[in-house]
C-alpha cells in the first residue's frame, strides 16, 4: 500500500532486502491534496506487476454522513466480534482476498491500512515507519489530554474497536500479529508487535538493485546545486494543526525567510500545497514534494537546514553533522488545544525533548 514519498522509499528498501523474489502489486491511495500521484513513481520503479489506483478510501475526508455510515458498520461488526470479517469485506473493494500473502503498509492509522493490519492472523503483515508519531506513547489515557477534540474521540473508538489508530495515540491490539520496521527500535514506546526490526539495515540488501531503482526514480536530485543555497527549508503542513486558518503562521514563516535569506532550496512536506509568497529578491529552487526528504541527506554537503517542524527526517540524520534549526510558532500550541485539529502541536519544551531524544546535537530552536 503506497501512500506517500517516504512510504515508497521505505518499501524500495524492503523490496531489495526481503521482497525481490515475490510479485508485488501497488495499491496507491490519496495523500492529502495530491491524489494518487505516487502511482507515477511506482511505475518508474519497475518492480510492480500491477498498480491499483483509487481516489476513494480516505475516511477523514469523507462527508460526515458517509463517515458515520462506515463507523456504524464497523460498530455492528465489532459488537459481534467480527472485525476481521469487516476488514476482509472492505479490502475486497481494492484487492481480492486471495490475491496476496504479504501486505506491506506504512502505518495502522488509516481505515484501509488498519484493515490490512486487522488481517494479521491470516496474512503476513508488515508495518513500515510513519515518522515521529511512531515514537509517541499509545494509551487510552491520552484521551484525557484531548477530551474536547472530536478527532481524538474518533481515534479512541476506532482503535478500541480494533480497526485502526488515527493519530497514533491509542493502542491497537491487532498490531501484535504484525512485523514492524523502524529506524530507532530502542526508542519505541509502543512495542506491541510480533517482531520489531531495524529499518534500512543494509546487511541483507541488494545494494546495486537498490541504488539502480533510486537513481531511476529520483534522477532530479543530481540537477540540484545544494552548495549555492544558504539553507534548505523543509516545510510542514500547518493546516493540520488547525481547523480554521493557518494564514497567521504561514505569514510568520514567510516573514522569517524574507528577513534572513536570499537564496533557498524549498522542500515541501508531501501534503503541503501552501502558496508561499516570498519577496522577489529571494531566490527559491523548489524540489518536488514527491521526493522524500531523507533521500537528499547524502547530497546536502555543508548547507544549513531549516525545519518548519520536527519532521521524520531527523530520524535518519544520525550519521550526519548538519547544522539544523527548527522553527517554533508561538501560540500555535494553544490554538491546537482549542480546536479539534487532526494533529497536535507541541510545546517548546516538548520540541526540545524530541530533538534531544533522537540525538540532534546541532539543533537550534527559533521562536517566531
Amino acid at each position: 500500500m503506497i501512500y506517500d514519498p517516504h512510504n515508497l522509499y521505505q518499501f524500495l528498501w524492503y523490496y531489495c532486502t526481503y521482497g525481490k523474489d515475490y510479485d508485488w502489486q501497488a495499491l496507491c491511495l490519496p495523500n492529502g491534496a495530491k491524489g494518487e500521484y505516487m502511482s507515477t513513481y511506482c511505475e518508474k520503479s519497475g518492480i510492480f506487476k500491477k498498480i491499483i489506483r483509487d481516489a476513494d478510501g480516505a475516511f477523514l475526508t469523507m462527508p460526515m454522513r458517509q463517515r458515520l455510515g462506515v463507523f456504524f458498520q464497523m460498530l455492528s461488526y465489532a459488537l459481534r466480534g467480527k472485525q476481521t470479517e469487516f476488514c476482509r469485506k472492505l479490502l475486497k473493494k481494492y484487492v481480492g482476498e486471495d490475491d496476496y500473502d504479504i501486505a506491506v503498509v506504512l502505518a495502522d492509522t488509516g481505515i484501509i491500512s488498519g484493515a490490512f493490519v486487522g488481517m494479521g492472523k491470516e496474512k503476513e503483515i508488515v508495518i513500515l515507519e510513519d515518522g515521529m508519531s511512531d515514537y509517541f506513547e499509545r494509551a487510552n489515557k491520552c484521551l484525557l489530554k484531548n477530551i474536547f477534540n472530536m478527532y481524538d474521540w474518533q481515534g479512541f473508538f476506532v482503535a478500541n474497536m480494533g480497526y485502526a489508530n488515527p493519530g497514533h495515540r491509542y493502542p491497537l491490539r491487532t498490531t501484535r500479529y504484525c512485523e514492524k520496521f523502524c529506524s530507532n527500535p530502542d526508542r519505541m514506546l509502543y512495542t506491541d508487535y510480533k517482531k520489531i526490526r531495524r529499518l534500512f539495515d543494509m546487511d541483507q540488501t541488494d545494494i546495486k538493485l537498490y541504488q539502480d531503482i533510486l537513481s531511476n526514480i529520483y534522477e532530479e536530485i543530481s540537477e540540484c546545486n545544494f552548495e549555492d543555497a544558504e539553507v534548505i527549508v523543509f516545510t510542514d503542513r500547518l493546516m493540520d494543526f488547525t481547523t480554521s486558518s493557518a494564514d497567521e503562521y504561514v505569514a510568520k514563516f514567510e516573514t522569517y525567510i524574507n528577513n534572513n535569506y536570499k537564496n533557498i532550496i524549498l522542500k515541501r512536506h508531501p501534503r503541503d500545497d501552501t502558496d508561499y509568497k516570498f519577496n522577489t529578491d529571494v531566490k527559491v529552487y523548489e524540489i518536488k514534494s514527491s521526493i522524500p526528504g531523507e533521500v537528499l541527506l547524502p547530497y546536502i554537503g555543508k548547507t544549513k537546514l531549516l525545519f518548519m517542524y520536527t519532521t521524520s527526517i531527523l530520524l535518519y540524520m544520525g550519521g550526519y553533522e548538519y547544522e539544523t534549526s527548527y522553527l517554533y510558532f508561538n501560540q500555535l500550541y494553544e490554538k491546537t488545544k482549542n480546536e479539534s485539529s487532526h494533529a497536535n502541536y507541541v510545546t517548546k519544551e516538548e520540541m526540545k525533548e524530541c530533538l534531544d531524544r533522537f540525538g540532534v546535537r546541532n539543533g537550534n530552536i527559533i521562536e517566531i
